[in-house]
């Protein structure tokens, strides 16, 4: 069972379960609606609240601040001035390159994150304008934004799995395998999903039975046994059965797809080796 697989059957799994729960598809839409929108009113409420905007000395020296901006987040050295009279926050790339700092109590020097209200000044070098220091500076918030996605993550999830469905049915590359055919009316255990005639059974519900064939020249017959009712399908061999997996949350099964006039099979099988036998028995 690859990653893949895993990955789709969980998926399909989720879908199902919920599906189950809410007792329809509508009531599924409902649950992947109220998830998005738990997602998407969080993150609104995060973007619209105010917040200090990060920039560089760099972004103020080069006039690169954004529109309507004027409380920001800036990093550099700070320095008192002579005689108490204030303070110089300079740029660590460049010395030369400072702000002018207000503030309303005293700081500590050093090097220091500060936040607070900027008025830049045209200038490459010296002053490049003033700063009005936040006591204490905004503390910056990590939101957990893959927290706060995950509803929406989920919701995205359960739309896919509805698509999958579960099991997860996946067709395998073609390859030559080298089994032996079966003999004529040799049995075997597979369980049934599809369509035979007007019955239709989901893959989620797949019937065990007992399946023999036969050959001939140009149709194999497959006569299926399930319970109480036995059913005759005649598969033309110039039709080929596809390989395919069918995988639940336990692991994967190997199956056959064939498609008849009255019948349209998926066929599981606990042992591969009978999968292939019988695929082959089918060319």
């Amino acid at each position: 069972m690859t990653p893949i697989d895993v990955g789709l059957a969980a998926a399909g799994w989720l879908a199902a379960a919920v599906e189950r729960r809410t007792g329809s598809r509508r009531g599924t839409a409902a649950v992947v609606l109220g998830l998005v929108l738990l997602s998407g009113v969080i993150t609104y409420s995060i973007g619209s609240s105010r917040r200090p905007t990060d920039v560089s000395f760099e972004d103020v020296r080069r006039d690169r601040l954004p529109a309507m901006t004027s409380w920001v987040r800036l990093e550099g050295e700070l320095r008192q001035l002579p005689g108490d009279s204030g303070y110089e926050l300079h740029d660590t790339a460049n010395d030369a390159t400072y702000l002018y700092v207000i503030a309303a109590s005293p700081l500590e020097v050093g090097h220091v994150v500060m936040t607070g209200r900027i008025s830049p000044r045209q200038a490459t070098s010296g002053n490049i304008g003033s700063f009005v220091a936040d006591i204490p500076a905004e503390p910056k918030r990590n939101e957990p934004f893959g927290l706060i996605l995950l509803p929406a993550a989920l919701g995205v999830l359960i739309v896919a799995g509805r698509r999958i469905g579960y099991p997860v049915v996946r067709h395998e590359r073609a390859r030559i395998i080298h089994a032996p055919p079966l003999a004529a009316g040799e049995p075997l255990a597979p369980a049934w999903s599809g369509r035979i005639g007007s019955q239709l059974v989901a893959h989620g519900a797949a019937r065990p039975c007992t399946l023999t064939v036969v050959r001939e020249p140009e149709f194999s017959i497959l006569t299926l046994r399930d319970g109480t009712d036995e059913h005759t399908i005649r598969a033309r061999r110039a039709v080929p059965a596809n390989r395919l997996r069918v995988c639940r949350l336990g692991g994967c099964q190997r199956g056959l797809e064939i498609h008849a006039q009255t019948a349209d099979l998926v066929l599981a099988f606990t042992d591969p080796h009978d999968r292939d036998r019988l695929a082959n028995t089918l060319r």
